[in-house]
């Protein structure tokens, strides 16, 4: 699995298409107003120079594929051997630490009945004091800690939330930037471990205000049916976008292959979108005109190719017939349909592969790039590279000793991958919630009540760098991933919004949406001429998409 955590406040990257998510374009927060450096918030985020922290690469354990490519997670297929020590001792003095953190599930048994509390207080050296709240109703409970003055000494703060955003701007938090910057933050080896991508995105106006949670930079990729493709009479995805589809129009020309009728893809939804503008070089999605504002990509030339070309497989008969508008059961899975996009987790963990050529012994899922339109290189909009942070209290920070003991424990927190401390956080404590196999693979003891405890304690916030885990019956798909993957990720370029935020979206999302869902089925099965493309475009900046670009060039200008 990867090593990535549940994002329930994040619609899908691009909700309909995105052309109306503001969530797209944020992750982080670029806002104005003033701060003091160091160690406490005194409100408000006046533009200064940040020293970046010090990077430094995990830790590879024995075993691990490491690469490269920025951005790409190490691989692992075998369960590891041995664990590394990346904490000497324990960060605590003692004292009482209190959380505020998301509770995914059943809440934990008290401490006096739950080992795993006891045993993260002993490896911590604190006395913990959670508040653990639903992820439904995360948002405004916090609110109303935050309003009682009593903030927690660490907290999960989802930073693109506009409460989240008011709470750091209010000086709830304290400002790490100096105490993190540049060599500082070798105090703590394992926070230094974040990707400086996560800390310049998560940065308000060059200041840092907790330890961000940090993402791949891409987390949805398409695989095809290469039996099917090869069926077809093709050796590959084509070069061009002429070719692929072409080659996609073969393989739903055959009606049947296996026994079971196929289609080419089941739909076009939002990943789907995303691919077809790789191939098109659209761009992300919110970008910056000759002029420096902010545009979206339904504004380019790019963008139009891309209805066009959707029209052109629809045409064709690529997509199944109920797949614009109506609602299908999962085809891929059961051997129907060639080509699906998902994420690591979909693919590897579900599993999807497993479970399709379960369904159809004769299918070979195969990762690949999608060609560019002309041959040429493809642009991937890079996901914005962390979700949420882990912050400190100011009235916390005061006190430099505590400060460092608070950072100690989310260093322990954020432990790599490998490290004993990762496996306890993760995996909780051999003997009540695990034991090794014969091959020293981790082996749940399926003890319900153990892993709740568990589970309900060890979501902070901060956990190490995300990893890709490929189990022993996937392995033969290793080597086709990873190179499949470097590539992808090394076309990923960064949102030119990302950091900033504008208000107007929730509002206006809905509506957005529902034009965008309208116009582009439309265009894709002929409903609406491509003729429409202008009043489409004029709809959605009067709909409010004009205030959305204003907002976010507004953000940007004040924050440079």
């Amino acid at each position: 699995m990867t090593n990535v955590s549940p994002r329930p406040f994040r619609p899908s990257r691009r909700a309909v298409f995105g052309l109306g998510a503001t969530a797209l374009a944020v992750s982080g927060l670029a806002a104005c107003g003033s701060s003091s450096g160091g160690g406490s918030g005194s409100g408000g985020f006046e533009e200064q120079a940040l020293t970046l922290p010090t990077h430094v690469e995990p830790p590879v354990p024995e075993g691990g594929i490491a690469s490269e490519v920025e951005g790409m997670p190490m691989i692992f297929t075998s369960p590891l051997k041995e664990y590394f020590t990346s904490v000497d001792e324990a960060p605590g003095t003692g004292d009482e630490v209190t959380t505020f953190q998301v509770l995914w599930g059943a809440p934990p048994r008290p401490r006096e009945q739950n080992e795993y509390w006891q045993a993260l207080e002993e490896r911590l050296n604190v006395t913990f004091t959670p508040t653990l709240t639903a992820a439904d109703g995360y948002n405004d409970k916090f609110s109303t800690t935050i309003a009682s003055g009593s903030v927690p000494d660490l907290s999960f703060v989802q930073d693109t939330d506009a409460i989240g955003q008011r709470a750091l701007a209010d000086g709830a938090f304290a400002d790490l930037s100096e105490v993190l910057s540049g060599d500082n933050i070798l105090k703590w080896p394992n926070l230094a471990n974040v990707s400086t991508n996560a800390w310049q995105v998560s940065a308000k106006n060059g200041h840092i205000y907790g330890v961000p949670n940090e993402n791949p930079f891409l987390t949805n990729f398409p695989l095809v049916r290469a039996d099917l493709m090869r069926r077809a009479g093709h050796d590959s995805m084509g070069s061009t976008a002429e070719e692929w589809l072409q080659v996609m129009t073969d393989i739903a020309g055959l009606g049947t292959a296996h026994g079971k009728q196929i289609w080419g893809m089941s739909t076009i939804g939002g990943n789907e979108q995303a691919m077809f503008e790789w191939m098109f070089r659209a761009g992300t999605t919110w970008q910056l005109d000759d002029a420096g504002k902010v545009t979206n990509v339904l504004m380019t030339d790019a963008f139009e190719q891309v209805m066009e070309f959707e029209k052109q497989l629809w045409d064709a008969g690529v997509i199944h017939p109920d797949g614009i508008g109506g609602e299908l059961p999962d085809l891929f899975t059961t051997g129907q349909i060639a080509l699906t996009i998902d994420s690591f987790n979909g693919f590897f963990g579900n599993p999807i592969i497993g479970q399709v050529v379960d369904s159809t012994p004769e299918a070979e899922p195969e990762f690949f790039v999608p060609p560019a339109f002309d041959g040429g290189d493809i642009v991937i909009q890079r996901d914005d590279g962390y979700w949420g942070i882990v912050a400190i209290s100011a009235e916390a920070a005061e006190d430099e000793a505590r400060l460092h003991a608070l950072l100690g424990v989310i260093n322990y927190w954020r432990a790599p991958f490998g490290s004993q401390e990762a496996l306890f956080i993760g995996s909780g404590t051999e003997g009540v919630n695990y034991e090794f196999g014969p091959d020293h693979e981790v082996v749940g003891l399926e003890d319900e009540q153990a892993d709740a405890d568990r589970a309900a304690l060890q979501w902070l916030g901060a956990f190490n760098s995300p990893i890709f885990s490929i189990g022993a019956t996937l392995t033969d798909y290793v080597d086709n991933f990873r190179t499949t993957m470097e590539q992808l990720v090394s076309a990923t370029v960064p949102n030119p919004v990302a950091g900033t935020i504008a208000p107007s979206a929730a509002t206006l999302n809905a509506k957005l949406d529902s034009l965008n869902e309208d116009y582009r089925n439309g265009f894709i099965t002929g409903r609406r001429p491509l003729s429409e493309l202008a009043a489409y475009r004029e709809a959605w900046l009067s709909g409010g998409g004009q205030t959305l670009c204003d907002e976010y060039t507004a953000a940007l200008d004040e924050a440079s």
